[in-house]
């Protein structure tokens, strides 16, 4: 193949994976490059999948993404296949069969499954349900031409967890515009902007980062700035905003008028939020939860924290409140990783680059191997 293929993205629709699709979308498009978009949210109200009884979740997602795919790559050219998810590639066998593909990931089923209280998700145990879901996720990550983590920890499982070759694993973390994600010239006010966004306040740490601030007797000398769909209490030196969309020109002013970006988050795979505030200029304090270590640089960019440390949360909350210059200096190192590392359209290249290169590999085969 000599020209470039043409690249079928299916695209889940879910949490952080909406606001890399909107990424991804449009630096693909800015690239220059044509390619084929289906999107798919695993679940649509009143949909037969939905309707028939006995049926598990992991099953009628698995069939809704399958619907999703036949409609939206039905007529379309396409060389190659990138899933931005293994869930919505689930029963979608015939198209790994057929279709040289990548399965993009930002956690794998194992662990996704260690975070599912937190989560409220329902964890696989022993029996013929979770044993089926292990070998349809096992074989898929066997039939595809190359697995993408967006971290290292992702890629450590994917290989430790299910034994997939290193070869074919790859790291490609999902990234922002930074040419639209960026510092903005403004009069700073005399009270320090501390900003937190997620849409599950209390998984994202929000109950944790309340206390904190409330314990520390920092609302006169600073404001709290959070950004949520969740009821949250009122409280003194707090600013709810309500209503912002994903990548929103209000939501990007918001990053831009603020100065340190905390997140004490209980479970997480990823974190694109803190890599909007680094692209912004912000000096991000993040828990160290799973692939976060990947973008924060502790004590330069940012501060990395245990979960659940209320003493390391205060200590950063102090830190970035008091010292102007800590939070010129971890935000000038965060602005550089942001460009260098988690520009969306570097990642773009990346991701189109390793589709050239599966393009030209032999089909795989799905030998049997020990589980």
């Amino acid at each position: 193949m000599n020209a470039a293929p043409r690249v079928a993205f299916v695209m889940e629709q879910v949490l952080g994976h909406t606001t890399w699709s909107l990424n991804l979308r449009a630096a693909v498009e800015k690239l220059g490059i044509e390619a084929v978009w289906v999107e798919t949210d695993l679940f649509r109200a009143g949909g037969i999948p939905e309707r028939v009884p006995g049926l598990s979740a992991v099953l009628r997602a698995g069939i809704r993404g399958l619907i999703d795919v036949r409609r939206g790559l039905a007529g379309q050219r396409y060389d190659a296949l990138l899933f931005n998810t293994q869930k919505a590639a689930m029963l979608c066998q015939p198209y790994l069969l057929r279709t040289p593909t990548l399965l993009m990931t930002d956690v794998t089923p194992a662990q996704y499954d260690r975070m599912s209280v937190a989560y409220r998700h329902g964890a696989d145990k022993l029996g013929p349900v979770a044993c089926a879901k292990r070998a349809v996720n096992r074989t898929n990550f066997r039939l595809a031409r190359a697995l993408i983590g967006w971290s290292q920890w992702t890629a450590r499982s994917l290989v430790e967890e299910y034994g997939s070759s290193p070869e074919k694993v790859h790291v490609v973390p999902p990234g922002v515009d930074t040419s639209v994600w960026r510092p903005e010239p403004r009069e700073r006010s005399q009270r320090p902007r501390l900003l937190f966004v997620g849409g599950d306040f209390e998984r994202k740490g929000g109950p944790s980062l309340l206390r904190a601030f409330t314990a520390l007797g920092i609302a006169d000398r600073a404001e709290l700035h959070i950004v949520t769909r969740d009821e949250v209490p009122s409280t003194r030196g707090v600013v709810l905003h309500r209503g912002m969309r994903n990548g929103s020109e209000a939501l990007r002013r918001l990053y831009a008028e603020s100065d340190a970006f905390i997140l004490p988050t209980i479970a997480d795979c990823f974190s694109i939020a803190s890599i909007e505030a680094m692209a912004a200029g912000l000096p991000v304090a993040v828990t160290d939860v799973g692939g976060v270590s990947d973008i924060v640089v502790d004590g330069q960019t940012g501060f990395l924290m245990a979960p659940g440390d209320d003493r390391a949360l205060g200590r950063a909350l102090v830190a970035l409140v008091d010292d102007e210059s800590l939070r010129h200096r971890m935000g000038q190192a965060a602005r550089e990783r942001a460009v260098a590392r988690f520009d969306a359209r570097d990642s773009a290249k990346r991701l189109l680059a390793i589709a050239t290169s599966v393009c030209l590999r032999p089909r795989p085969t799905v030998a049997a191997r020990g589980t």
